[in-house]
């Protein structure tokens, strides 16, 4: 897993049931990026206009990579590669368009994750099933989010309603009902870390590239005026099922909240960026779901599990809601991704559906991913 923080890649090797359940984390590894290539990975997903030879390019070499990375964690365990059933593997999203529109008289949508599976595959050996967003999109779905397939397998509670919430460069969420004859409910409520990432830098100079613990977040104060100008847009109002990407919350949403809040002192306006995470989770939790299966846990994991900023205005805003990161259930924060998108790829090769109508929107479940052979 490599995600819209562009630090690297993550890598866990997983012991699964027959029936699709995580019974351990057997080794985990993180693999980072060195500076120059995260500069030139910005570049590709950040840029609406690339080079087709670039993007082809980094395509094979985050292959190459994902390979690498296996290689990496088949010597930390020990594990003999021949007792891997299989990998699966996310990919770098590059972009994401879940919004429907007509070309030609055909309505399209799309989403791009590189780092191609048939190279994984053949530098390791190992069957690999990749790219497994597109399926969904093909069943009229969103293609995200997939995550909450496995927050169910692991989180379910009969006795509570649970929410788990992943702060990746988005953040998404998931309600887990504890009546098990209920749909779940999944979408992504909006900014994560990719947003605050953008603006530390931009104010605070590009030697921070993101904000430790937030602490940059705790010097200001929120401005609530311009929260309420930027919580005007209609991705906040829209409806789930609904997904959305760096391509939508990146730096022109960046450029719109900087001339809005060009008057505001300069470490309030970071702050008040930095709100809009927790501020749009627990709206969405108010808005969008039924008092009867409001959560009364919220489980937090991805990069922003360790924003303490993030935590402690989740705390606030959601006082009724016990607020925990996921290693306090026993699933590493950083690790989660991860470890969904090899019970991912197990349930592919098992033909087990691992897309939700109620969560994607898509026309009924579906086998996900491509298999690629050694």
């Amino acid at each position: 897993m490599s995600g819209t923080s562009l630090d690297g890649i993550d890598g866990a090797i997983v012991e699964i049931s027959d029936g699709g359940k995580l019974k351990s984390l057997v080794e985990s590894i993180f693999v980072p990026f060195t500076s120059k290539l995260q500069e030139d990975l910005r570049d590709l997903t950040e840029n609406k206009n690339v080079s087709k030879e670039l993007l082809c390019r980094y395509d094979f070499l985050l292959g190459k990579l994902f390979a690498d990375c296996v290689e990496r964690l088949l010597k930390k365990s020990g594990i003999k590669r021949e007792d891997i059933f299989c990998i699966g593997s996310h990919g770098l999203t590059v972009a994401h368009y879940p919004e429907k529109k007509r070309l030609h008289d055909v309505e399209t949508s799309f989403t791009l994750q590189i780092g191609d599976g048939d190279i994984i595959a053949y530098k390791t050996g190992i069957i690999t099933v990749s790219d497994f967003r597109r399926k969904d999109m093909a069943a009229g779905g969103e293609g995200a989010p997939l995550i909450p397939f496995i927050d169910r397998l692991l989180f379910y509670n009969e006795k509570k309603n649970v929410a788990c919430l992943n702060i990746g460069g988005i953040a998404n969420i998931t309600i887990i009902p504890k009546d098990r004859k209920k749909e779940i409910i999944a979408f992504d409520t909006g900014p994560g870390n990719y947003l605050s990432d953008l603006a530390v830098k931009r104010l605070f100079g590009e030697e921070n590239p993101y904000d430790f613990e937030g602490n940059f977040a705790s010097k200001g104060r929120v401005n609530f005026d311009l929260l309420e100008k930027i919580f005007r847009d209609e991705y906040f109002q829209r409806q789930p099922p609904k997904s959305t990407g760096k391509e939508y919350f990146g730096k022109d949403f960046l450029d719109f909240i900087l001339q809005t809040g060009k008057n505001v002192d300069f470490n309030d306006l970071f702050t008040t960026i930095s709100f809009l995470t927790p501020y749009s989770v627990s709206h969405a939790l108010k808005k969008f779901v039924d008092s009867e299966y409001f959560p009364e846990v919220l489980i937090v994991s991805g990069g922003g599990a360790k924003n303490l900023f993030f935590l402690k205005k989740l705390k606030k805003l959601l006082p009724e809601v016990n607020v925990i990161r996921s290693d306090h259930m026993g699933i590493d924060p950083d690790f989660k991704e991860a470890i969904g998108f090899a019970i991912l790829g197990f349930n592919t090769l098992k033909k087990i559906p691992s897309s939700l109508p109620s969560v994607t929107g898509c026309s009924s479940p579906q086998v996900l991913g491509k298999i690629s052979l050694p």
